[in-house]
């Protein structure tokens, strides 16, 4: 086996993440939605509807039974997301 020098790394460029003052100009504000009437999410509190729909969310908390305070006791939070097709 043979040893390879080790090459000296290269000097890292500053990281600049300004932007222009300008680059905003061109954008045109959305309008607002006019219909409200369908809900964009399924209801997340209340209730469970017995009709599915092609969006389902489900969720629960994780945590340590161990602890005295259960705000102490949340180790973490479990989503679960199913699209049907």
């Amino acid at each position: 086996m043979v040893a390879r020098k080790a090459e000296p790394a290269e000097p890292k460029a500053p990281l600049d993440l300004s932007l222009h003052t300008n680059v905003f100009d061109p954008l045109q504000p959305v309008a607002p939605l006019s219909d409200l009437s369908v809900p964009l999410l399924p209801p997340m509190f209340g209730d469970k509807d017995k009709i599915e729909g092609p969006f389902q969310l489900n969720g629960k908390l994780i945590t340590n039974e161990r602890g005295d305070d259960y705000w102490e006791s949340v180790e973490g939070a479990q989503l679960q997301f199913e699209f049907k097709q």
